[in-house]
């Protein structure tokens, strides 16, 4: 009896480790232009919408485009100029920090 309670514990234990997200989870969200300047553009997801009740719809929308593009961050464009009323999604594809390589130039001298 021990043996099977022992076996039925790792099997809850084990299987909650076992959670993948979903790929709209894995999209990051930004607001800044400096959060994507080394990404490369990849398309608008919507047009300018506002940031009203039902967003969310307009949210996941833009989280699926950018899926189906192949991208990695949502670049929510500020399309007010005053506040966050007004937005626009635009899909980008980053480099993960281990595929990023930098350059070095050196002056003879």
């Amino acid at each position: 009896m021990k043996h099977a309670l022992l076996l039925l514990s790792a099997a809850i234990v084990l299987g909650g480790c076992a959670y993948r997200p979903t790929p709209t989870e894995t999209i990051r969200i930004v607001d800044s232009v400096a959060d994507i300047r080394t990404c490369k553009r990849l398309g608008e997801v919507s047009p300018t919408v506002p940031t009203v009740p039902g967003f969310d719809a307009a949210m996941e929308g833009m989280l699926q485009g950018i899926v189906a593009l192949g991208g990695t961050d949502l670049y929510l464009q500020q399309r007010s100029r005053s506040d966050w009323l007004e937005v626009r999604g635009i899909a980008y594809r980053c480099p993960s920090a281990h595929e990023v390589t930098r350059n070095v130039v050196r002056v003879k001298g």
